[in-house]
């Protein structure tokens, strides 16, 4: 008997060191009776991933080993996805680990977590899917819960659930000046307010954790426009869970618009939103200034535009006064050009018959009968002559001068003179020249060219002169 207790006490002991050595699998058991639809079982024989991702505070970090590369990506890719970072920091990679089924869960919950989890981790190890840190709700934490539930996977969720506050924040206007002033939990929440602020406002903020909204920045989403454009003074406030806007207002429109933005809301709401009279004053005053200010401006430029026409037509009439004067000029310039070509025309025509006629009159006279005022047939020859010469000048006028010797009565002399010269146009007229081109003239004794001393000056003297007066 005594040769027994040995043998008793070593298989004791080994029965204590077997249930040590198990006690993380009936942990297991235990802890996830709640969540599991199915009993996962544990098989003892496969190795499996093993990692942690966790949230710090300057980002996510992961460790652990894994099949391969492509399972750390698909988690790094779904957190950039949640536009959060994720810094690989000490992993590696074993192709004989299984695991894909984790990643897939993993993934799954990550952006619920990453949006509502804060200085939590998400751990997997001994076969079991672990959530661990603060969660914002108890409405987050029972979706939480609800992801893991759809898996047959051993999993566990030791999430606890944050106290939380609401945001806090303030928006000032004075005039054309504007601030934002508040507490929010992240960046942001505040841009989306100040993205619908003017340029020129200005913002300071604080970032706290674990701080909601409950719709009060949709609401000042939807009523900053007319808060900005329509308010002269005022303020915007969200404290203690009350949303208060007040300030001062042109119209009745203003008021009743604000009014209808604000009824649909569903938490408290103070709006102390007024008429601001000096600011109606003021804009009437500013209204009428500017309309004197533009008559003013209307009549200065009717009087401008009205010297500026009067100097334009002056202009324009000392312009066409000039041109008339130059036009006049020009048109006198050129009627002298012609009179003066004409006139030289004429003169060289007068010239070139006078030429012509002293050309024949130097070779042949023109005969009459001794003291009688009839051609002899000579002479008769001669004014035919002249005649063919009148002819080629069509427009030439001449006149017919005849003179006599001394010999004689004067009044004979005048006479006889008389006469032949018209003697003389009488044949031309009869050989085509007009009567109108010819002009008959006898001078007598009156115009000797010599003295009548001899009988050879007299004969000089005795003479039908052709004298070309022009056109």
């Amino acid at each position: 008997m005594k040769k027994i207790w040995p043998w008793v006490l070593l298989l004791l002991l080994l029965i204590i060191f077997c249930v040590w050595s198990k006690k993380d699998s009936i942990q297991l058991n235990t802890i996830n009776k709640t969540h599991l639809t199915t009993t996962p079982k544990t098989i003892m024989d496969t190795h499996t991933i093993e990692f942690i991702l966790a949230q710090e505070e300057h980002g996510n970090s992961l460790n652990g080993r894994f099949t391969n590369i492509q399972q750390q990506n698909a988690l790094s890719n779904t957190c950039n996805a949640a536009a959060t970072n994720l810094v690989i920091e000490n992993t590696s990679t074993n192709k004989t680990l299984i695991g894909d089924d984790i990643i897939n869960l993993t993934n799954t919950i990550l952006p619920h977590f990453l949006a509502h989890y804060s200085q939590g981790a998400i751990r997997y190890n001994n076969q079991v899917l672990k959530v661990s840190g603060f969660v914002d709700s108890y409405e987050a934490q029972h979706e939480m819960q609800r992801l893991l539930n759809t898996s047959t996977l051993a999993t566990q969720d030791n999430s606890s659930v944050l106290s939380t506050k609401p945001i806090e924040f303030s928006i000032t206007k004075d005039l054309q000046k504007m601030h934002l002033k508040g507490t929010f939990n992240s960046k942001e929440q505040m841009n989306r307010i100040h993205a619908k602020l003017p340029n020129y406002a200005s913002t300071s903020f604080t970032q706290a954790a674990h701080r909601v909204d409950n719709g009060t920045i949709t609401l000042t989403e939807k009523i900053l426009p007319i808060f900005t454009s329509r308010y002269t003074h005022g303020k915007i406030t969200y404290q203690d869970e009350v949303f208060t806007i007040s300030g001062m207002v042109e119209t009745e429109e203003d008021i009743a618009h604000m009014k209808q933005l604000l009824s649909t809301v569903k938490f408290p709401v103070v709006n102390h939103t007024v008429i601001d009279v000096e600011a109606i004053a003021k804009r009437k005053a500013e209204a009428a200034a500017k309309l004197a200010q533009q008559e003013a401006e209307q009549k200065a430029q009717r009087e401008a535009a009205l010297t500026q026409a009067a100097a334009l037509a002056k202009q324009k009439a000392e312009e066409e006064k000039k041109r008339q004067q130059e036009a006049k000029q020009k048109a006198e310039a050129l009627r002298l050009e012609k009179e003066k070509v004409l006139a030289q025309a004429q003169h060289n025509k007068a010239q070139a018959a006078k030429e012509k006629i002293t050309q024949l009159l130097q070779i042949e006279n023109i005969e009459f009968e001794t003291a009688k005022g009839s051609l002899t047939t000579k002479g008769k020859e001669v004014v035919d002559k002249l005649a063919i010469i009148l002819q080629q000048y069509p427009t030439i006028k001449a006149e017919i001068a005849g003179h006599t010797d001394s010999d004689g009565s004067a009044e004979f002399n005048l006479k006889l003179s008389q006469a032949r010269v018209e003697t003389v146009k009488g044949r031309l007229i009869a050989r085509g020249i007009h009567a109108n081109r010819l002009t008959a003239k006898g001078y007598g004794e009156a115009k000797p060219l010599v003295p009548n001393t001899t009988d050879e000056n007299k004969q000089k003297n005795r003479r039908v002169e052709i004298n070309i007066l022009g056109e």
